[in-house]
């Protein structure tokens, strides 16, 4: 890529996408519009912060990621090399770490490099960082991937390193934002004849999964926090006193230590308290709850629809059915992520003489949901005459290794031969 280029792409990036992914980091964390609010200073300022964002993603991580991925493939070698490249790499946390940057920013990145081990390693990126570069073709592959990461240096405003990923090359530059000049400092080789940055999208517009409910967030947490801001400024009743003119601080004084108030013919005392309609406030709460929920594709865990013996695995399924809807667009988008990470992999191998079809491996979602075994067995019980026992085994929860347990059940009965 060229110089003007790259700096074009950064100030974009900086300028249309880096102000939302920020906010949608922000919110996740807990920094709602609400806590920089402007506030009347002679009023009771409480900034409550309901945090339907954090709950929101933890929900979808848990749910999607919860149980590992399995993988199965007819082709042993590769399922072998495939398991022990995840486990040097702790695939399943890179897999959780890339799963919620999707709920957060609807899109998630990872790079991979060849380490001083002469191994493989993967590891997730900062969406905050990525400038993916696509081609104007009607497939849209990935051409470059550019890496912003600014100098840690206090002295060094303005500074940054650059990195550039092209099929071949890692282009690095050092960019200062104060005089605009960009300056390569080296360029390395990276072996795995594709752009090694990994990108992964939450779904085809690449939103993230609480970012269509921010409005209804930000209603929610003013409603509640006003409502404290009212309680708070109506605490203590005021006395009302009427007929009595007169009455001065002293006289005050004298009412709180005495506890006896002396009025004046047609003179009157009441307590003033402001009525509020709680019911209304609370029903206007539970609507916006309920629609953030139902607008964010999600489901709320604590509202003891799912909770109970009584539900059965058919009927926990019917209720998380939006859920589930929005779970499976993103594990589709997620597949073509691991197709990918597969394919750079066997890419690398094949250049140190072993070669492998990356397609040959399946990847096996399991969702997160309490098990039912007696529906579960009953289940596969009733698709033993029409499924193979791979098949099957691909899906029991509790099976990692579907050939592996395969191999175990031939030993056992050679066993029972003998």
């Amino acid at each position: 890529m060229r110089v003007e280029e790259i700096k074009k792409r950064i100030s974009d990036f900086q300028r249309q996408e880096l102000p939302r992914l920020c906010r949608l980091k922000n919110y996740y964390g807990g920094m709602h519009a609400i806590v920089s609010a402007a506030k009347d200073p002679g009023k009771p300022d409480n900034r409550l912060v309901c945090n339907f964002c954090k709950n929101i993603t933890d929900s979808t991580v848990g749910y999607f990621m919860g149980k590992p991925i399995t993988y199965s493939s007819d082709d042993g070698d590769l399922l072998r090399a495939v398991r022990d490249l995840f486990s040097y790499n702790d695939e399943e946390y890179v897999n959780s770490r890339l799963s919620k940057d999707l709920s957060v920013f609807g899109r998630a990145y990872e790079l991979l490099y060849y380490d001083e081990d002469r191994r493989i390693r993967f590891v997730p990126l900062d969406p905050t960082t990525v400038i993916p570069v696509y081609a104007d073709t009607p497939g849209g592959e990935l051409i470059a991937a550019i890496r912003l990461l600014r100098e840690e240096d206090e002295a060094a405003i303005g500074l940054y390193t650059v990195e550039v990923y092209d099929e071949h090359f890692v282009w690095i530059y050092r960019y200062s934002t104060v005089d605009g000049v960009v300056e390569l400092s080296r360029k390395l080789p990276h072996y795995f004849g594709q752009v090694p940055i990994n990108p992964y999208r939450n779904n085809s517009d690449g939103t993230g999964d609480f970012e269509p409910v921010l409005s209804l967030v930000d209603a929610y947490n003013t409603l509640q926090s006003e409502s404290v801001n009212d309680f708070e400024l109506f605490a203590d009743s005021y006395l009302a006193i009427s007929g009595m003119g007169g009455t001065d601080a002293s006289d005050l004084e004298a009412l709180r230590r005495n506890r006896v108030l002396l009025l004046d013919e047609g003179g009157d005392a009441k307590w003033l308290t402001k009525t509020v309609n709680d019911a209304y406030i609370e029903n206007l709460k539970d609507r916006i709850a309920k629609d953030i929920y139902r607008f964010s594709g999600s489901v709320d865990m604590s509202d003891g629809i799912l909770s109970g013996q009584e539900v059965s695995g058919v009927a926990m399924r019917f209720r998380l059915l939006n859920f589930e809807n929005r779970v499976s667009v993103t594990e589709r988008h997620f597949k073509r992520g691991l197709q990918r990470r597969l394919e750079l992999v066997c890419a690398l191998w094949a250049l140190l003489g072993a070669r492998y079809d990356y397609r040959s491996v399946t990847a096996v979602f399991t969702r997160n949901v309490p098990e039912s075994p007696s529906e579960d067995a009953e289940y596969l019980g009733c698709l033993s005459e029409i499924v193979s026992r791979k098949t099957l085994l691909e899906r029991v929860p509790f099976v990692e290794d579907v050939d592996g347990e395969l191999n175990r059940l031939k030993e056992e009965k050679v066993d029972e031969r003998a």
